[in-house]
């Protein structure tokens, strides 16, 4: 029977052998939910939790204290969705898992717990945020010649935040955050054939491990003039300083394992928004323009970097969102009630080098309880 199901994997193989694909996604150790409903602007929009992995000057922008007892992200994508049945119904696990060829399986479980926000700390000046976040995200690639390109990264860590405002009416903002990361991650394919042979996936000998410490540098600037009434905010962030290669910790927690983790280079990030507290009859809209991760697009095109989005708030309470990001239209929802929080949002994650080739729909939830 064994050696049936290896002819039949590998007559399938060979009817597939064209038109293989592999992933070139830029990886992220964080995401939100509210920004990539606004087209994934946030260097110069971020609030709470996004200034951990975005620009820390964001941070004095907190508009009230808070503290997250509950902060949970769940985040899938439509192929998952689509291919759920089919990978855990019944009938033969070959033929089911060849249905799902060619498709990118994608989730991503992201926790906040505990995390502190503070406008005004040791002064009306100083502004603070600490934070424990954990991001397992895995993106399950069945190519059509059915090898297996399985990439799952496992982030966990504590990140703290401040920033201070300076120059004449606290124009001039600058912050810093400081990472200490724990990551694990896979590092190679595994052929369908393979886990045939095996009867199992070797995680000891796919995985690498590391840890490090390593900081975030941001600024923002509110320009002294106001064009119809709009506030004017350049902002720019350099993420990583260290070159974020999780190895000046060391880390020894899966035995066997010899390799490092894919490595979270150091990225430039820039753009402006704009903010009226009274656009339409509306509460509080937003626009803005950014161009991020300078330096972990390797071979890819200027347009994977390109992100525009708005946020205009109908209600204190309900926000509407929508951008459009690396090419791809963007939209979601918010609820900021008095103790739970709740953001919905869709949008497209560029898997190939240029935009336009190879569009990931994702959706994702997250809901928080804050005091």
């Amino acid at each position: 029977m064994k050696n049936f199901r290896l002819v039949l994997v590998s007559a399938v193989a060979l009817a597939f052998t064209q038109n293989t694909f592999a992933l070139d996604q830029i990886i992220r150790p964080f995401t939100s939910a509210r920004s990539t409903g606004m087209g994934g602007v946030r260097y110069t929009t971020g609030l709470y939790e996004e200034n951990f992995f975005a620009n820390p000057a964001r941070v004095a922008a907190n508009p009230v204290w808070r503290v997250d007892i509950f902060n949970q992200l769940i985040e899938a994508n439509s192929s998952l969705i689509q291919n759920m049945g089919q990978l855990s119904g019944g009938g033969d696990e070959v033929s089911n898992a060849a249905n799902t060829a060619g498709s990118n399986n994608h989730i991503r479980i992201q926790t906040i717990l505990p995390a502190f926000y503070f406008p005004q700390i040791f002064s009306s000046r100083s502004s603070f945020a600490l934070g424990l976040i954990q991001s397992t995200q895995a993106d399950i690639s069945l190519r059509r010649n059915l090898s297996i390109d399985p990439t799952a990264i496992v982030d966990i860590g504590p990140a703290f935040t401040f920033a201070r405002r300076m120059m004449k009416e606290d124009r001039l903002t600058v912050g810093m955050t400081g990472h200490v990361t724990y990551r694990a991650a896979t590092k190679e394919s595994f052929s369908t054939i393979d886990y045939l042979k095996l009867g199992k996936f070797d995680f000891k000998k796919s995985a690498g491990e590391g840890m490090h410490y390593d900081f975030d540098l941001g600024s923002t600037y509110t320009l002294p003039w106001k064009p119809k009434g709009w506030r004017l905010q350049p902002g720019i962030a350099v993420n990583n300083i260290l070159g974020g290669k999780y190895k000046n910790i060391g880390a020894d927690f899966i035995k066997g394992e010899t390799g490092k983790p894919p490595a979270q280079p150091t990225t430039v990030n820039f753009g402006t928004s704009a903010t009226k507290p009274d656009f339409l009859h509306l509460n509080n809209a937003i626009f803005a323009f950014e161009v991020h991760d300078i330096g972990n697009n390797k071979n890819g095109s200027l347009f994977r970097l390109i992100h525009v989005g708005t946020e205009v708030k109908l209600k204190d309470w309900f926000a509407l969102r929508a951008g459009i990001g690396q090419g791809y239209l963007s939209a979601g929802v918010g609820f900021d009630l008095p103790l739970f929080k709740i953001d919905l949002t869709t949008y497209g994650e560029e898997l190939a080098l240029n935009s336009g080739e190879y569009e990931d729909r994702r959706y994702a939830l997250r809901i928080g309880i804050s005091l």
